[in-house]
């Protein structure tokens, strides 16, 4: 019966687990295919997320084995999962630093538009000086240039490794720029660059913001962590959270101080737009319709 059971609970947690991943998983863009959305970035996601899933599995039968309360398992699988995410900001500095390197780059790229070189050779030669959190992507794009691949084919393949409206915009400013030499695509290049920086200053002080509600989730987490161990030890206080009544309180109390920390982490989060530019050529109202808006921008 104790390996039955064992064997049970280690089932439960893994579908959880496995569910919650899924669940979280980004879905890819419409008309690109999956293989071209695997990058490098999106690959090490994933391998992130596997050893977190294993870890959650281990949380969950380990409380279960100390408490024999299914609730408190499927409370620990969940907070492996989800705490880290409520209180890391690697992310969003990262997301950040992306977006700075995509202002240096246009600004740059902007500059190497003069009347003699056109805009394919200024692309691939961009490419020498790439900021470094973007130099995968412009690298790759400037290939596919060498290649001879098409330049709006190259174009939508950099806004699709790229990930972010941000750069849809600039790859539909670009794309509209095949057609048209000089000065008006050097025009918006630079307002799309100032876009880029007004949105990275109010980003910071977005993050600045955000710090405080990642403390206070610490703080309310670090709490959680005590009361948990001294139940935990204290088993005539805890006695009264075996019972199937005792369950059931415990997991209104455990959803309730999950529905507070994702209000709390929603307090903070930063609302993305979505993404308007896919692979599918023969669109030509998008990309007209972003460079429009980036022109009114100025």
């Amino acid at each position: 019966m104790i390996l039955a059971a064992a064997l049970s609970g280690a089932l439960v947690m893994t579908g959880i687990a496995l569910g919650v991943a899924e669940l979280t998983r980004r879905a890819p863009a419409a008309g690109i295919p999956p293989a071209r959305m695997l990058t490098a970035r999106r690959i090490a996601a994933a391998r992130k997320r596997t050893p977190r899933a294993g870890l959650a599995v281990l949380a969950g039968l380990v409380m279960l084995a100390i408490t024999r309360w299914p609730v408190a398992a499927v409370a620990a699988a969940a907070a492996v999962i989800f705490v880290p995410q409520m209180t890391a900001s690697s992310a969003a500095r990262r997301h950040t630093a992306r977006l700075e390197g995509l202002e240096q780059w246009t600004r740059r790229l902007s500059d190497l538009l003069t009347a003699s070189r056109g805009l394919e050779d200024a692309l691939e030669v961009s490419a020498r000086t790439a900021p470094t959190s973007i130099a995968g992507p412009v690298t790759a794009l400037a290939r596919r240039l060498s290649a001879r691949v098409g330049t709006e084919e190259a174009l939508r393949g950099f806004a699709a490794e790229i990930d972010d409206p941000a750069g849809d915009r600039i790859a539909a400013a670009l794309i509209i720029a095949t057609g048209r030499r000089g000065g008006a695509a050097r025009g918006v290049l630079s307002a799309l660059a100032g876009i880029l920086a007004r949105d990275i200053a109010a980003r910071r002080e977005i993050e600045a913001e955000r710090a405080q509600h990642r403390t206070t989730v610490r703080w309310i987490m670090a709490f959680i962590a005590g009361f948990t161990v001294f139940a935990i030890v204290n088993r005539s206080y805890s006695a009264p959270y075996g019972s199937v009544v005792g369950q059931t309180v415990l997991a209104m109390v455990a959803l309730l101080y999950a529905a507070g920390l994702g209000w709390l982490h929603r307090l903070g989060a930063i609302q993305e737009p979505g993404r308007f530019l896919d692979q599918r050529g023969g669109r030509a109202a998008k990309p007209q319709a972003a460079t429009h808006r980036a022109e009114a921008g100025r």
